[in-house]
């Protein structure tokens, strides 16, 4: 009998867990390393809960748990379940730390308290299954619930382990609850339907306010008082995504439960089946980071990649690096693709001492744009010379992305598209349009890592779900989508700086963002014209000038967002022909995408951010966006003893008020003994500063 008849099986023969019961009165708590955070499993009349505080103060209320198994395909129901009992806890520390140059720090510290629940039900109901099995035997099934408490927030995750009563199971839905303080408010952003790319943006609101038939995306980052907590899940593996919907408790306090992205109906499942799975199991963590504010969160995100597991060791990853790319498609979306032009834009990423050019949609099939998408051969357009292309980068020392639709790897299969790709030379592949969050989708995420670690070739998924830490243990994984990124400038005004001030603070608080920033048109907001609305998309070399797509903000504040915005493989958006001598592309040579150390140094969601980071090769860089024009200075202890060159390209306060474009570019000596150094900021302005040492 097959693995998938025996969990078929399972599904037709097991009674399964619905709303948990449990044996009243019981209750077990884990804290942080620091006392600060604790997260508590306690069970009563109602079923079992959790609930998470800080310093004593609740932040968390005690909230339900459960997953809602299906059985013969109907819901399995309170009255059929047997009440489950505590049968053993377990406690466990741990206290190391990792290295990784593919990150936002280059050392991370994995500190946490572990208590792990062993639940069993007191009585039998459960037939036991197996190979041959003629003799139905009630056997009581067991769950086990792990807590983790860290000092940076808490975590919590559903294993389902092997045993006697069933081998296989399918869950419609999970029913964990998130039950937060009266009037709690929130950043949040919100689709209208299950299926999509998970581009919006973040908007604050009163928990309550939000409407119960929208699917709520992560991270949701409640203000309260004294704290915040950003809730989201790690470790999305083998399971389905999470959305949150919003709904009053019974006691009306605001509330948000756990909705689990379906399973297409191609798949072989039951109408409406989130998760199949064999035992053993376990589900992501749902995890909850806690800070003092929306910038300590910053801080805290570790969390996210260290309830990752470390890259497989079967794997060689050294060919991973990353660094910044070059870019095709933002002026016209590729019309005017070719050979010739590629070659250009090769060696303008060569002149700039980035690793990397993307060539996007285009290159492949029997046509130009739109015919590149599926069931065309996966080979490159007769009169597109990839060969060539590849060639002549590896010789400038550039490596090749290239753009794929994901239904294009899944009919050409996946092993054949690595396979392929490695012969070519191509160094990395931006996936597309995968529009999805379902389980299905997730593990052909983990497929293509896997294939494309086994042929050295590296991963950008675009129209994607949020990253959920999976880049630790796949760090060929450099970047994703599943943000509302720079392109839409194109389409609409929704990249207005506003927005683009409560990424730091949402979207980039779990993992890289391929928010393809550098615009170098910049007007501001009340002068900004999507693309489209020009009555161009697809243009030609002859018009390009007249009619590239802008960014709303200043010179300073395109800068700044490619050294503050998180993404291992930074594709820049410009032109040759916008960067080339223009004020302030000093600051984009040589730009690094990952860092030694990266420090939060001020801010609030939705109106400015200020961040200090450390490159591995020794240069420090600053940057800092506002939405109003303020005022920010940095202490200069950071830097190491002697005298540093400081290049800073910034707001001109004389000519950025009236001149988007308009920027002042110095250099001058500094060192830690000037103490600070300040920056003014104009409205949807900007500033940075690249720290080298001073040669002898």
């Amino acid at each position: 009998m097959s693995k998938t008849n025996i969990v078929a099986a399972a599904l037709a023969l097991c009674a399964a867990l619905s709303a948990f019961t449990a044996s009243a009165g019981e209750r077990l708590e884990v804290k942080s390393p620091d006392g600060r955070n604790a997260v508590a499993f306690e069970t009563g009349a109602d079923g079992m809960t959790w609930s998470l505080s800080r310093d004593g103060k609740t932040l968390v209320a005690p909230s339900r748990l459960g997953l809602e198994f299906i059985h013969n395909g109907l819901k399995v129901r309170s009255p059929e379940l047997a009440e489950m009992k505590v049968a053993g806890s377990r406690r466990e520390s741990a206290d190391t730390t990792w290295e990784t140059k593919l990150y936002r720090r280059g050392t991370v510290r994995d500190h946490y308290n572990e208590l792990s629940v062993d639940l069993v039900e007191s009585e039998a109901r459960a037939p036991k299954i197996g190979l041959g099995q003629t003799e139905v035997v009630k056997v009581p099934r067991r769950l086990t619930m792990v807590f983790r408490a860290y000092d940076e927030g808490a975590a919590f995750r559903y294993v389902v382990p092997d045993q006697e009563a069933f081998e296989g199971f399918e869950i419609r839905e999970e029913l964990t609850e998130w039950r937060l303080p009266a009037g709690a408010e929130a950043w949040v952003t919100t689709y209208k339907k299950e299926a999509n790319g998970q581009e919006s943006t973040f908007d604050k609101k009163p928990i309550a306010d939000i409407p119960s038939d929208v699917f709520v995306g992560m991270p949701v980052v409640v203000e309260l008082d004294g704290a915040s907590v950003a809730l989201c899940e790690a470790a999305l593996v083998n399971w389905a995504g999470l959305y949150y919907k919003a709904k009053k408790g019974v006691d009306g306090a605001p509330t948000l439960v756990a909705s689990l992205a379906k399973l297409p109906p191609t798949a072989a499942a039951t109408a409406g089946s989130a998760v199949i799975a064999a035992t053993p199991a376990k589900s992501p963590w749902r995890v909850a980071i806690v800070g003092d504010d929306g910038l300590d969160l910053l801080r805290k995100n570790d969390i996210i990649v260290n309830l990752n597991p470390p890259p497989d060791p079967a794997f060689d990853f050294s060919f991973v690096k990353a660094g910044a790319s070059s870019w095709d498609w933002w002026v016209e979306s590729n019309n005017s693709l070719s050979t010739e032009l590629t070659l250009k834009l090769v060696d303008f990423a060569a002149e700039m001492g980035w690793p990397y050019h993307t060539i996007d949609g285009g290159w492949y099939g029997f046509s130009r744009r739109p015919n590149h998408g599926p069931n065309v051969e996966l080979r490159p357009r007769r009169d597109f010379d990839l060969e060539r292309v590849v060639r002549h980068a590896a010789e400038k020392g550039v490596g090749i992305w290239v753009w794929i639709h994901w239904m294009e790897i899944e009919d050409t299969g996946i092993e054949e598209t690595f396979a392929r790709l490695e012969k070519w030379g191509v160094k990395g592949v931006k996936t597309d349009f995968l529009e999805r969050h379902d389980q299905w989708i997730v593990n052909w995420y983990e497929k293509v890592c896997r294939a494309a670690a086994k042929h050295k070739v590296m991963v950008n998924f675009h129209g994607a779900f949020k990253p959920t830490g999976t880049e630790r243990t796949w760090p060929n994984n450099l970047t994703r989508e599943g943000i509302l990124g720079n392109e839409f400038n194109i389409f609409n005004a929704r990249i207005t700086p506003a927005h683009c001030a409560t990424l730091p603070f949402t979207r980039f608080l779990l993992g890289p963002g391929d928010f393809t920033p550098g615009c170098f048109a910049n007007v501001y907001s009340k002068d900004f014209v999507p693309q489209v609305t020009k009555g161009h998309r697809y243009g030609d070399e002859t018009d390009r000038c007249e009619h590239w797509a802008e960014e709303m903000g200043t010179r300073a504040h395109a800068l700044a967002q490619c050294i503050a915005f998180d993404s291992y493989l930074m594709t820049l958006c410009d032109w040759p022909e916008r960067y080339r001598g223009a004020p302030g592309v000093e600051a984009l040579k040589s730009l690094p995408a990952s860092w030694k150390l990266t420090t939060p140094l001020a801010g609030r969601c939705g109106e400015y951010y200020a961040v200090l980071r450390e490159a591995h090769d020794g240069r420090f860089y600053f940057a800092a966006t506002t939405v109003a024009a303020r005022k920010i200075d940095i202490p200069l202890d950071f830097l190491g003893e002697g005298e540093w060159k400081v290049c800073i390209c910034a707001d001109d306060p004389e000519r950025t008020p009236s001149d988007a474009k308009a920027l002042k570019v110095s250099t001058r000596s500094v060192s830690k003994s000037d103490g600070r150094m300040e920056f003014a900021l104009c409205d949807e302005g900007g500033a940075v500063a690249v720290f080298e040492r001073s040669r002898p």
